[in-house]
């Protein structure tokens, strides 16, 4: 049986991440077991790309303090490495009195929250940087930003790789037994081979299946409220011929469950909206086209430029929520499970967004409970 000294389950923006953190601090032998044939294919490759600034989380949280890092971090990053990114600025936007007021409070929450640069604009300013988006009142955030996140994720691999990290590909965990000072993990191969590793650490870093990896371990996710309910989002596209009208982010205020259905504004200028946001029972990323008066009619009042012919269905992202339907906000889950009798076993949970904002941030914070093992 091979021996490893740290197993990294999932090779999402996250999972990579922390390999090739953890492979640049010199943590020994490591290997990242992922189950689709490449890098990123749930969570990690639908989303808005965005480069969040923070100021949507309460403040003291893991959310928070590794959003706001994590965006510094990633601008860095991106600069060194030449990475594509842009740092457009977002338009939180407002209308009516209610909707006044939750830009207001966000403003507040963000300042809270350490988040650079925030203003609040009216809208004669809005007009002057955005004349085609019709506000009363909007925050504007200008450490927000884009990232291609394909790219990123191809640059933690190849970095992880080039530091002598190992990457299983089309490798399924099915089973994690506990030992008295390390894990035999239960690799099923894509041709239903089954082998085994022990590993002196396992990080569980497996996005949409991490509760599922937690329970394999012996944890009862509910009794301890690891259990993810999957919420799906959906996009539309914009029609080509409004390439390049929008300079900003457009966002409307947050509901309970997302922060609305937004502009998804590309690198390449071209738009998107999305995403909705609705708990489901399966993985299914068909997008509903009978959504799209819901999109049209969400943003015609502060984007009156498009219509409803302008859309089409695009693509469907699902994200990992620790909060149930109808529960109040959850923050991210990285614990280090010695007090559950599993020294060495981390499980990171509910990494949704920001989580790509802050995969730098969370990799760091993954390090220091690492480097207690060596």
């Amino acid at each position: 049986m091979e021996q490893v000294d740290i197993t990294i389950i999932g090779a999402g923006v996250v999972g990579l991440a922390i390999a090739h953190r953890l492979s640049e601090s010199q943590r020994g032998e490591i290997v990242v077991l992922e189950q689709h044939p490449h890098f990123g294919e749930e969570s990690s490759s639908r989303n808005s790309e965005v480069i969040h600034a923070g100021m949507y989380y309460p403040d003291d949280t893991l959310k928070t303090r590794l959003c706001v890092r994590g965006n510094r971090l990633l601008y860095e990053f991106c600069e060194r490495y030449g990475i594509p990114h842009r740092a457009v600025g977002k338009l939180i936007v407002a209308n009516t009195p209610a909707e006044v007021s939750n830009v207001e409070n966000l403003w507040a929450q963000g300042k809270r929250n350490g988040v650079p640069g925030l203003e609040l604009i009216e809208a004669a300013q809005i007009r002057q940087m955005e004349p085609l988006v019709n506000a009363r009142l909007a925050l504007y955030s200008p450490t927000t930003g884009l990232v291609d996140a394909h790219q990123l994720m191809r640059f933690y691999e190849a970095q992880a790789e080039s530091n002598g990290v190992i990457l299983a590909y089309r490798s399924r965990v099915v089973g994690i037994d506990p030992l008295p000072n390390s894990y035999r993990v239960w690799i099923t191969a894509e041709n239903e081979e089954q082998f085994e590793i022990e590993s002196r650490l396992v990080i569980n870093a497996a996005g949409l299946g991490a509760d599922k990896i937690a329970s394999l371990v012996g944890i009862d996710i509910d009794s301890c409220g690891y259990r993810q309910h999957p919420c799906k989002g959906e996009y539309f596209s914009v029609a080509n011929r409004h390439a390049g009208k929008i300079q900003h982010l457009i966002y409307p205020t947050p509901t309970a469950i997302s922060l609305g259905i937004h502009t998804r504004l590309r690198l390449d200028g071209t738009l998107a909206l999305g995403p909705n946001a609705f708990y489901v029972d399966d993985l299914d990323y068909d997008v509903n086209p009978d959504h799209k008066m819901d999109f049209f009619n969400s943003v015609r009042e502060f984007l009156p430029f498009i219509e409803e012919s302008d859309l089409a269905p695009e693509m469907a992202g699902i994200r990992a929520k620790l909060q149930a339907p109808g529960e109040k906000f959850r923050d991210f889950v990285i614990q280090e499970e010695s007090a559950r009798g599993l020294k060495g076993f981390i499980n990171l949970l509910g990494i949704e967004s920001p989580g790509l904002t802050a995969s730098a941030a969370i990799a760091e914070y993954v390090d220091a409970l690492v480097k207690d093992f060596f």
